[in-house]
């Protein structure tokens, strides 16, 4: 394990380094150094036309990246940062190809995570996508990196990661063009909203309605099937699997569905009221299902969900059965990003 000091200048020397944040572990790389970013594709295995979102330590990084605020980003960030909010913005010249996926904007978000703020200080701005092999569930602990990239890799310890989930990736500029309607389906489409949310996270549509209308992406609003297409889209999460474990995920509704089982089973429940704690209560040690319950917290699940993922692939369960939280009556920021993430894994992308 590094210290700080010591990732900082594996950072500067061009190094790749996986870094902690609040929402998940990142690979982290020198947003002005065009090898280490090159390398951070190579090592996660991740398509060119995904871009990087850039992180930074101070509003004054900003200007290094992006072209000048508007009235509302410039409210959404005294507000949310640092914290886990991505803002899609017009991007600058300078910014490498290779982070924006050689589109017209830039992902950029200040962490709120006491080490990596430090490590930004020391360094300057990096990019750092999910400390994971592409398509894989996300690392919200460091062995879920080791696992990934061995025992010896170069990893800044920030602990286990307080949200588990990535970041809420807004623009609130709609209608700006990313890229050209030859290029890019995402921008021959007009949107009547504010804000325009990519990827829901922590930073829910509701929290956002203050500063206007918001809407959420979704793969129906596009003209053309991104997915096979060369471009790249304008946030990490639209294009290509992501989350997934290589066990088969499915909503748990009815108990029902527990009673023809024929093998082990991983069961992740959000609260213990339900009768699938009480069917298991035998089961659990004789059968060798994994029953999982967060006691009704929703920031314990969303801490747990890719570890479960991955406790999943690692024991050899080739099934993952999820309570059905679209029907759970609580209100929670990590609702709407909980869902998203739970049927992605469900579609396999």
């Amino acid at each position: 394990m590094l210290s700080t000091n010591q990732a900082a200048r594996l950072l500067k020397q061009g190094e790749v380094v996986a870094i902690p944040t609040e929402t998940v572990y990142g690979l982290a790389a020198d947003a002005t150094n065009q090898l280490a970013i090159q390398e951070i594709f190579s090592l996660k295995k991740r398509p060119t036309d995904n871009p990087l979102i850039i992180h930074i330590g101070s509003i004054n990084q900003l200007d290094e990246f992006s072209k000048p605020l508007i009235e509302i980003e410039l409210r959404i960030i005294k507000k949310f940062w640092p914290g886990p909010l991505t803002l899609v913005l017009p991007r600058k010249r300078n910014v490498p190809d290779a982070i924006t996926a050689g589109l017209k904007t830039v992902a950029v978000r200040m962490p709120n995570h006491i080490k990596c703020l430090n490590l930004l200080q020391k360094t300057g701005p990096i990019v750092a996508p999910s400390a994971n092999l592409s398509g894989t569930p996300s690392p919200s602990k460091v062995e879920h990196v080791l696992n990934d990239f061995g025992e010896n890799f170069p990893i800044l310890d920030g602990g286990d990661c307080t949200i588990g989930l990535e970041s809420t990736v807004l623009t609130c500029r709609p209608n700006y063009p990313s890229a050209t309607a030859q290029q890019s389906s995402f921008a021959s489409r007009t949107f009547q909203s504010d804000m325009l949310i990519y990827r829901p996270g922590a930073i829910s549509a509701e929290e956002l309605s203050e500063f206007g209308s918001v809407e959420y992406y979704t793969p129906s609003q596009s003209k053309t099937d991104t997915s096979k297409t060369s471009t790249g889209s304008p946030s990490p999460g639209l294009k290509y699997r992501h989350y997934a474990p290589k066990a088969a995920v499915e909503w748990l509704s009815n108990v029902e569905q527990l009673k023809t089982l024929r093998y082990p089973v991983v069961v992740f429940l959000l609260d213990n009221t339900h009768p699938y704690t009480e069917f298991f209560a035998d089961k659990a040690i004789n059968d060798g299902h994994s029953l999982l319950c967060c006691e009704g917290s929703w920031e314990r699940f969303g801490q747990l969900l890719y570890d479960t993922f991955r406790m999943a692939d690692t024991k050899n369960y080739t099934r993952i059965f999820i309570q059905d939280i679209r029907r759970h009556n609580a209100k929670s920021s990590l609702k709407d990003a909980l869902i998203n993430r739970i049927e992605k894994a469900i579609n396999g992308h």
